[in-house]
C-alpha cells in the first residue's frame, strides 16, 4: 500500500511526463507566429522568448492552478463553475479557448482516471463531457495538486515545468532545434520557472487574464498564417 507521499510524488511525476497525451504538443501558443516572423531562430531567440511566456504564465495558467488547489478542501459546484467561467473568459483569441478546452478534457479524464475516488475530479469530469463546462488543463492540474496535498509551489513548479517542455518540443520541431540545444533552453529555463512559481503566490485573485498584448495578437494572427504546423 503506498503511503501519501509516496503515491504524491508518483502521481505529479505521471502529470509532468512530457509523453501524457494531453495534446499540449501540438498547441503553440502563438510561438509558430514569431517563429514565421523570424523573431524566432534559434536556441538564444527562442529561450528569450519562453522566458518572457513563462513570466506572462503566471498570470494564466499558473494563477489558475493556484486557485484549483485553494478550492478543493471547500469545494462547491458554484465555484467549481466560476472558475472555469474564469479561465474561459480571459482567453480572448479563438484558438487558445479551443486548444485549452480540448487539452482540459483531456486532463480531466487523466484526472479522473488517476484520483476516481476525488469527487471534484469527478465532477469536473463529468461537467466537461456534459458541456457543462469548457474544461481547462491548469484547473485539473491544480485540482489533482489539491487534492493530494502537494504544496502550491512544487505544484505551479511542476505544472511551469511541463508549459516548458511542451514549448521546447514544438521549437525543437518547429525552428526546428536540436535535441541538445533544446535541453540547454529547458535548464536555462529553472530559474524563470522558480520566479515565475514564486510570483503566482503573491498574485491576487484579480489578476487572472493579465497578459502580454503581442502574444496576444501573435495567437490571433497563427489562424491565418499561409501554413501551419500547430493548433495555437
Amino acid at each position: 500500500m503506498l503511503n501519501t507521499l509516496t503515491k504524491g510524488n508518483l502521481v505529479l511525476w505521471q502529470l509532468t511526463d512530457s509523453a501524457l497525451p494531453t495534446g499540449s504538443f501540438a498547441h503553440s501558443a502563438g510561438m509558430e507566429t514569431y517563429i514565421q516572423d523570424g523573431k524566432i531562430s534559434n536556441a538564444r531567440t527562442f529561450q528569450a522568448w519562453l522566458a518572457r511566456y513563462l513570466d506572462q504564465t503566471a498570470y494564466t495558467d499558473g494563477l489558475l492552478v493556484r486557485m484549483a488547489i485553494d478550492m478543493v478542501p471547500q469545494w462547491s459546484e458554484e465555484r467549481l463553475l466560476e472558475l472555469d467561467e474564469l479561465a474561459r473568459a480571459v482567453q480572448i483569441p479563438a484558438q487558445i479557448r479551443k486548444a485549452s478546452a480540448a487539452m482540459g478534457k483531456r486532463m480531466a479524464t487523466i484526472a479522473e482516471i488517476l484520483l476516481p475516488e476525488v469527487p471534484v475530479i469527478t465532477r469536473y469530469a463529468e461537467a466537461i463531457r456534459s458541456r457543462q463546462m469548457s474544461g481547462h488543463p491548469a484547473i485539473a492540474f491544480g485540482l489533482v495538486i489539491g487534492a493530494l496535498g502537494i504544496d502550491r509551489l512544487t505544484g505551479i513548479r511542476a505544472y511551469f515545468m511541463q508549459v516548458a517542455t511542451s514549448m521546447t518540443q514544438n521549437a525543437i520541431r518547429g525552428i526546428p532545434l536540436g535535441q541538445d540545444a533544446g535541453q540547454r533552453v529547458l535548464t536555462a529555463m529553472h530559474g524563470p520557472i522558480n520566479r515565475s512559481a514564486e510570483r503566482t503566490l503573491d498574485l491576487d485573485d484579480a489578476e487572472l487574464g493579465a497578459t502580454l498584448p503581442g502574444l496576444e495578437v501573435a495567437q490571433m494572427r497563427h489562424e491565418g498564417l499561409h501554413s501551419r504546423m500547430f493548433i495555437s
